[in-house]
């Protein structure tokens, strides 16, 4: 493991901020392209939870919505 990679004792922690800030600012194509397969994965993630979320919410209700009704019969 690279010490000097963490603390540089001429420049503190400057090397670590520079490891994390690299990627952010990159501006080559292949980076673009992983942050966008990144985010694209992500999206479809929060779509399908929000549609399972969505259909079981649905349902309780129908549920609720026909217990209501058989008990007022």
């Amino acid at each position: 493991m690279d010490h000097k990679m963490y603390l540089d004792a001429d420049r503190g922690f400057r090397p670590m901020w520079d490891f994390v800030r690299k990627p952010l600012i990159d501006k080559t194509g292949a980076t673009a392209i992983e942050y966008g397969l990144l985010i694209g994965v992500i999206a479809m993630t929060m779509f399908f939870g929000m549609s399972a979320f969505v259909n079981s919410l649905f349902l309780m209700y129908e549920t609720i919505d026909g217990n209501l009704k058989n008990a007022k019969k």
